[in-house]
């Protein structure tokens, strides 16, 4: 008898299923926490204003070697934090 009653609401379940529009399972995101994923990168030396003035073809080419330098450092900064908790 409870075996009958198990099987006639299982049939029911199911059938008033097919007549609902949305009656697939739903994916609900939950945001989960992790740590960072790397140290932080050493910071860079600067070149340019250092020492004596070399002229102006050498300080030109030390602002671009430092400015590369200091790109390539928010780079990693922004890698190593990607997976920091973000409070």
């Amino acid at each position: 008898m409870i075996r009958a009653a198990l099987v006639v609401a299982l049939v029911a379940l199911l059938a008033g299923c097919g007549a609902m529009p949305r009656c697939e399972p739903q994916v609900v995101k939950v945001p989960v926490s992790a740590g960072c994923l790397g140290a932080a990168p050493t910071r860079p030396v600067n070149t340019f204003n250092v020492g004596a003035y070399p002229g102006e073809k050498a300080a030109a080419q030390a602002a671009l070697v430092d400015a590369a330098a200091w790109e390539g450092y928010a780079i990693g900064l922004e890698t190593a934090q990607a997976g920091c908790d973000k409070r």
